[in-house]
């Protein structure tokens, strides 16, 4: 993709699902694992639970989605400004 960053910087704007469904589209993310993906470098890359049960890939993509939109990632952003690191990122 081109200008990745950019794409992560609008879709980090998105506050509901029409937004969020629209700049995915917009920034040409159409296949179900790159979408999770994408997604998730949003997020800053979170531990997500695994479930012992195999899930889809669309209910993977629907669980990043509302992970998303709950917006508790968002947290990452003031660590990141205040300089104190992103607590558990990467390990």
């Amino acid at each position: 993709m081109k200008n990745r960053e950019a794409a992560i910087a609008a879709i980090r704007t998105c506050k509901n699902r029409k937004d969020l469904d629209d700049m995915l589209r917009q920034f040409g993310v159409t296949e179900i694992n790159e979408a999770i993906v994408f997604l998730n470098e949003c997020m800053y890359n979170p531990q997500t639970f695994a479930s012992p049960k195999k899930i889809s890939l669309e209910d993977e993509l629907e669980f990043n989605k509302q992970i998303f939109l709950t917006g508790t990632w968002r947290l990452n952003d003031y660590y990141e400004r205040m300089g104190i690191g992103i607590p558990n990122a990467n390990g």
